[in-house]
């Protein structure tokens, strides 16, 4: 799928640019591709770990920011290939990825025509109740405006590690206190 994936932002990184025209005497400005992440601890098993990062599952944890709406499936459920839209602008986003067992989930989402991005997690068990999280960005600028945009929003989601770990483990904690 990761293939699909790159030859996907590939094929409209060139058309982008040759949208962009050219001429002998001026170049095109170079097109911004940022790659950035973090990693979290999660107080779960593996295969609970990750759906939390489904997009429905996500709304256990992240607060009314998170709130996806699905076009694909309705019911809506977390699946490889679900569609949904988030924010005022109604961004798309596509599940390209989500295996329970393997511990992955993958995003891709285009804001406008600006940005393109590539979401990316793996998970992996560090023992029964205990999951390594490694959350990977990658964005690519469709347009030379949106080189300043991509550079301040891979700075703040670098910040945002510290903020994922801590609103999830909180939800885990509470839910086992509930539970007792």
């Amino acid at each position: 799928m990761k293939w699909k994936v790159t030859l996907a932002l590939n094929v409209i990184l060139a058309v982008t640019a040759y949208g962009q025209g050219s001429s002998a005497a001026t170049a095109p400005t170079p097109l911004l591709h940022v790659r950035g992440g973090f990693e979290i601890t999660v107080h779960a098993p593996l295969k609970s770990a990750t759906a939390l990062f489904g997009a429905h599952g996500e709304r256990t944890w992240a607060g009314s920011d998170w709130d996806p709406h699905f076009l694909w499936p309705l019911p809506e459920q977390d699946n490889e290939g679900a569609v949904f839209t988030v924010g005022e602008d109604r961004t798309p986003w596509v599940m390209t990825a989500f295996d329970l067992e393997k511990g992955h989930v993958q995003y891709v989402f285009f804001a406008g025509r600006a940005l393109a991005t590539v979401l990316d997690i793996h998970l992996a068990s560090l023992g029964p109740a205990e999951t390594k999280v490694t959350v990977a960005y990658e964005w690519t600028a469709l347009k030379p405006e949106a080189n300043d945009h991509i550079q301040h929003m891979a700075e703040a989601h670098r910040q945002m590690g510290k903020h994922w770990e801590t609103a999830i483990n909180g939800m885990l904690q509470k839910e086992k206190n509930k539970s007792e």
